[in-house]
């Protein structure tokens, strides 16, 4: 769906931990989108969440 562009929002939950480089999390885009942050909320236990709209 994302591919398509029909995700009017994107959810995510940031957990504080290291894990080195990281992976992609839309590796089938092929291509960078830009996203605008909408809002963000800390929570005591460290979790992040972030809410992005596509521009």
């Amino acid at each position: 769906m994302t591919k398509l562009g029909v995700v009017d929002e994107h959810r995510l939950w940031v957990l504080p931990a290291v894990t080195g480089k990281g992976a992609a999390l839309f590796p089938e885009l092929g291509e960078a989108r830009r996203l605008r942050l909408i809002t963000s909320t800390a929570f005591p236990s460290g979790i992040l969440e972030l809410r992005y709209a596509a521009s």
